[in-house]
């Protein structure tokens, strides 16, 4: 089941705040779609109290460290092009799959392009995130998986019983430090992807009891 299937009849009381462009002073950028040819824009931008909450969520954590930024507000344009693409690979490598074995696989990772205004697609809203950390040395923390690994290894809780000293007993703990700092700052986590948090969206509201969510879809709504 997607994000999208879990989120059905939360309201939405749109809030109007602004998007904004995330500056490499503050975090690294590192526009995986753009640089994969989903997006045709460079820039990676977020609501700015999304923007405010991962500032104070850096403050928290170790010495030099800082969040790597991958993705964030996504234009439905973008969101078709990243659906499509997990389609055709799930219909290549599994070609006896029908049609709804395929959407129910795709939309474990990937939101449909919705033009719900009722139900938007999370990254559509400027709300949700896909990040990771740096350490002192900019160098990538290894989380286990790279970014958009749509396998169940990428579940946040995956290694969690991994035996102590272990390479993925390390991954875990990476993962729980990205989760508790974000958690702290009222994030929350869909936990099918380590790098994925939401604030404001009907995700975000789903998972903390918020009666209603305060961002809606930005594309929609212009």
């Amino acid at each position: 089941m997607g994000i999208l299937d879990s989120v059905k009849g939360i309201p939405i009381k749109e809030c109007g705040e602004g998007v904004e462009v995330l500056t490499p002073s503050d975090f690294v950028i590192d526009p995986k779609y753009f640089e994969w040819s989903f997006s045709d824009t460079e820039e990676v931008l977020l609501r700015a109290s999304v923007i405010e909450k991962l500032n104070e969520a850096k403050a928290l954590l170790p010495e030099g460290w800082n969040f790597k930024i991958w993705d964030g507000y996504r234009t439905l344009s973008t969101q078709e092009k990243v659906y499509k693409n997990y389609w055709d690979r799930l219909k290549k490598e599994n070609p006896a799959w029908d049609d709804e074995k395929i959407r129910e696989n795709v939309e474990i990772f990937v939101s449909p392009a919705s033009e719900d205004v009722e139900l938007p697609s999370p990254h559509n809203t400027g709300g949700t995130v896909d990040l990771t950390l740096v350490d002192e040395n900019g160098e990538e923390v290894d989380m286990g998986t790279p970014f958009d690994e749509f396998t169940p290894n990428s579940y946040t809780d995956h290694f969690k019983d991994s035996l102590e000293g272990s390479k993925e007993a390390t991954w875990h703990k990476n993962r729980m430090l990205l989760l508790e700092t974000l958690e702290e700052l009222g994030f929350k986590n869909y936990y099918d992807e380590w790098w994925h948090f939401s604030y404001g969206t009907q995700e975000w509201a789903s998972q903390t009891g918020n009666p209603i969510a305060f961002y809606g879809s930005i594309e929609l709504l212009r």
